[in-house]
């Protein structure tokens, strides 16, 4: 066994860190178990913080808070509007303007508004069906009708029903709850409109700025509007902005990989200490620190990736449903969970080397009137 030991080889090392594992000598299991509590932990901070983030803004924004609008009776060309959707970052733009009120033959006395609108409407409405002659989910209930379905008005016109959108009562300007949207052809892009809606994520001060260039002229007779219309939300009872990059980067939890690396650090080196006496006999036997080292790391990699890996499954489990897309997912997972349970695992293979190399052969008489 002396002769074994004493030789340069680095392959030993490796079967014995395999037979300690096949073994379970040192609890491989325990530790493996003390690394999972330490990285969900730690891990779990942080993708609990980004959780909050990154909820918080989906319900700014399934609110309406990612849309803009802007009014300028008569003051608006719809192509100047329509090319705001060429912004980087946003999702939809249409201009609107009044139209004349339909009126269902089955209710001659509740008019509902209309609004001509351009393409793209179905980019800021949640819209079932196709872009045409679109009416709120409020009216259709009150009518009985789908899309696909007629609506009579009072002067005998059919109109053929293309789709209903939704229009949740969650702050959002109510006015647009029981009306009516119609499209108009490409050719009125050149006409002029009353407002236009954008839908960008993030809202930055360049589509903002975009948005108050479409104006074109201003109504000052139109009280309250003045001669310098300015962007409005959707949803005016939705206070501040929504959180964004800055708030993420500022989070406190963001730091949870420093205490991560520091108890993965001790973690492995109390798997280490615990077979102080055996590393001592090994060194006594001829094994050189290097060796002992190898061995435990050998050892040590085969209880901790597991454990990583279970750990970064269920971390990504609690960041993935914060995303709006893979990239987004993979974005999070890497800079929350990887970057967690790779701290992790430097500290405690650092843990692991440090013990390994802090056991002395000459140490082995005291260790064993220890123990």
């Amino acid at each position: 066994m002396s002769g074994r030991h004493g030789d340069a080889s680095w392959y030993w090392p490796l079967s014995e860190a395999m037979r300690d594992l096949k073994a379970g000598v040192g609890n491989p299991v325990l530790w493996a178990c003390v690394l999972m509590a330490i990285l969900l932990m730690c891990g779990g901070a942080d993708a609990l913080g980004v959780r909050q983030i990154t909820d918080t803004a989906w319900t700014y924004r399934e609110s309406g808070g990612d849309i803009l609008t802007i009014s300028s009776p008569g003051g608006i060309r719809g192509r100047d509007c329509a090319a705001l959707s060429s912004i980087d970052g946003v999702e939809g733009a249409m201009a609107m303007r009044g139209a004349d009120a339909v009126t269902p033959i089955a209710l001659p006395d509740a008019p509902y508004p209309a609004y001509e609108v351009t393409g793209g409407a179905r980019n800021l409405v949640d819209i079932t069906g196709d872009d045409g002659f679109v009416i709120a989910d409020k009216v259709a209930q009150q009518l009985g009708l789908a899309a696909g379905d007629d609506l009579v008005t009072e002067d005998g016109v059919r109109h053929r029903v293309t789709g209903t959108f939704a229009w949740p009562s969650d702050g959002r300007l109510p006015q647009y709850a029981s009306t009516v949207l119609l499209a108009v052809p490409a050719t009125d892009l050149d006409t002029m409109f009353d407002a236009c809606w954008v839908r960008a994520w993030p809202m930055t001060t360049q589509v903002r700025d975009a948005l108050n260039s479409v104006v074109s002229k201003a109504d000052a007779s139109v009280p309250g509007l003045g001669d310098m219309p300015t962007p409005a939300k959707l949803n005016p009872l939705l206070a501040g902005v929504a959180p964004g990059a800055a708030d993420y980067k500022a989070r406190f939890t963001r730091f949870a990989v420093i205490p991560a690396m520091l108890l993965a650090a001790v973690t492995g080196a109390a798997s280490v200490l615990q077979r102080r006496v055996e590393i001592a006999m090994l060194r006594q036997f001829g094994a050189s620190g290097p060796q002992v080292a190898e061995k435990m790391l050998a050892v040590a990699l085969g209880w901790s990736i597991p454990a990583a890996l279970a750990s970064l499954g269920a971390l990504c489990l609690m960041l993935a449903p914060g995303a709006g897309s893979l990239p987004d997912a993979l974005a999070l997972v890497c800079d929350v969970g990887l970057r967690v349970v790779a701290g992790g695992l430097a500290g405690l293979y650092l843990g692991v080397i440090a013990a390994s190399c802090s056991v002395s052969p000459s140490a082995l008489p005291s260790l064993v009137r220890i123990r």
